[in-house]
């Protein structure tokens, strides 16, 4: 494998590095980060960017070619012993940029602002922050987590609490696939997107997930990880309560589920059928176990 590009500082290689990964798997924003990176950059290591950039669009524009790059780097992806996370650190840390209204600056994150308020999301021009570096760890390490203690589950028999107590009678093949809407919805975050369900059974547990972090069972050694820490800083981060009531809003149907005992019906189709107008999840991308 051939060098890209050399860089000062490694965070900046792995941060590019990681870009070009979820741009293979097709995400929208890693792609419009390196567009902006190759023209910064300028010289060769900017046009040794644009050349990967032009030609994994290329490949995109080829449906096969496309399919076969982004299974590729998923599964590089998925089975790293240790996930890039560098490309975490392309998620927004303030909606602030030099605002007409309020006169905010992205470096001043709105914290001495009047008109942005006490919380910063009182200017309706600077936008919203919602998932920011920080927030976008701890979502990953809980779907991890979560997707770790549904496969001891089905592997022991012994009840983990990782899902919904109302699906305690479905099948072991059920909890598996419970288990994979876990990690897809964990990778979606290495790709640098907001994770956003694919089907009921990933928004229940994008639900179960975030109800659980609004009820502070979150593990503390979390926010004391290095990988945390080395991740930019927000006022926005870690802010279930309004991710809760905005970005990741329940259904009453995700909340049924969440709020019910045990449901002895089949649940597999309801659960694990791609929304209309959704594309499902690639067939082939298998289970951890």
């Amino acid at each position: 494998m051939n060098a890209v590009a050399t860089f000062d500082a490694p965070s900046e290689a792995h941060t590019v590095a990681a870009a070009l990964n979820a741009a293979l798997q097709g995400g929208d924003d890693a792609m419009s980060w390196l567009h902006r990176c190759a023209s910064s950059q300028g010289g060769p290591r900017g046009k040794a960017i644009a050349d990967l950039v032009e030609d994994i669009e290329a490949r995109h524009r080829d449906a096969e070619g496309a399919q076969t790059a982004a299974k590729a780097a998923r599964t590089f992806a998925a089975n790293l012993e240790h996930p890039g996370f560098a490309l975490l650190s392309l998620f927004p840390t303030t909606a602030c940029g030099s605002c007409s209204m309020c006169g905010c600056t992205a470096a001043e994150d709105c914290s001495e602002c009047s008109v942005c308020g006490d919380d910063g999301r009182d200017c309706e021009n600077c936008g919203t922050v919602e998932v920011t570096p920080r927030t976008a760890y701890v979502l990953h390490h809980e779907f991890r987590q979560k997707a770790d203690r549904t496969y001891l589950t089905v592997r022991s028999g012994l009840w983990e609490y990782s899902v919904p107590d109302s699906v305690d009678s479905q099948s072991d093949w059920f909890l598996l696939h419970c288990a994979r809407a876990y990690d897809d919805l964990a990778n979606d975050l290495l790709l640098g997107s907001v994770p956003k369900p694919h089907c009921l059974g990933e928004s229940v547990a994008l639900g179960y997930t975030v109800s659980d972090l609004l009820g502070s069972t979150l593990d503390d050694s979390v926010y004391e990880h290095a990988t945390y820490r080395e991740l930019p800083a927000s006022r926005y981060d870690n802010d279930w309560e309004f991710l809760a009531s905005g970005e990741f809003a329940t259904s009453d149907k995700v909340k049924h589920f969440l709020d019910s005992d045990t449901i002895e019906e089949d649940l597999w189709k309801d659960w694990f059928t791609a929304y209309p107008g959704v594309e499902p999840r690639d067939r082939d991308r298998g289970f951890r176990c």
